[in-house]
């Protein structure tokens, strides 16, 4: 969810924040035995196994709870169920994750209503989620959870504030949501076999395209919906 959403959920940033610094100075402080042991996708495959249906479920349940609180990157998780189970079955968690995450929460703003709504995405958020209640539409809705850089984890909120119904919402988002979801996993099944180099490469331009994004959000968005809103009027027309 947004940045501006409702201070109590300010601890589900500074836990983001924690995990990601902890993530950042493994990774500089133990770079090669990391780097080793990650290069041998079979032998990390096989002890995951060892866990038997705990992995799977984990991963199902951070692909959940990302969906309703975000507090990390989506792809980062299907990356990695990509890299532990390879594409397929990478693939079925993380859809089955996130469906069921993004299920969740347009059922409570379906059944809570504004009120909850606000609560979940703040009063500073409310606006822009009123607007998009106001674009509404199968087409819109379908176009913002495709494009990248739109508040999509808003739209399934904006969504259950709509007659809208659930198969309906499940098969836009679904669909909508499957090919960037593909890409991410596709990356993680093969990661081992991408030479470092292109991984220092990769990370660095995803840093900068952050900061971009960060720095130029707003207009950005704003763009992007405008965009989304004139394809969806074409699609109604």
């Amino acid at each position: 969810m947004p940045e501006d959403r409702a201070p109590g959920r300010w601890w589900v940033w500074a836990a983001g924040g924690v995990i990601l610094a902890a993530l950042v100075g493994a990774i500089v402080l133990w770079w090669q035995p990391i780097y080793s042991l990650a290069s041998d996708q079979e032998r990390v495959r096989e002890w995951v196994a060892g866990f038997g249906p705990w992995g799977p479920i984990a991963i199902v349940l951070l692909t959940m709870l990302q969906a309703i609180l975000a507090p990390v990157p989506g792809q980062a998780i299907q990356a990695v169920s990509g890299y532990l189970y390879g594409p397929w079955l990478g693939m079925l968690y993380s859809v089955s994750g996130m469906a069921i995450g993004s299920l969740i929460t347009f059922a409570l703003a379906r059944r809570f209503g504004r009120p909850l709504a606000v609560r979940l995405v703040g009063e500073e958020s409310m606006e822009r989620l009123d607007g998009l209640v106001r674009r509404g539409g199968a087409p819109f809705f379908f176009l913002l959870w495709l494009f990248p850089f739109t508040p999509d984890d808003l739209a399934c909120v904006a969504a259950g504030l709509t007659p809208m119904a659930v198969g309906q919402f499940l098969a836009l988002m679904i669909t909508a949501r499957t090919p960037g979801i593909w890409v991410s996993v596709l990356i993680g099944a093969n990661a081992a076999q991408i030479d470092p180099l292109w991984w220092f490469v990769l990370f660095g331009a995803i840093a900068i395209a952050g900061l971009i994004v960060w720095r130029w959000r707003e207009q950005i968005q704003k763009a992007v919906l405008s965009l989304v809103e004139g394809l969806s009027k074409r699609f109604r027309a």
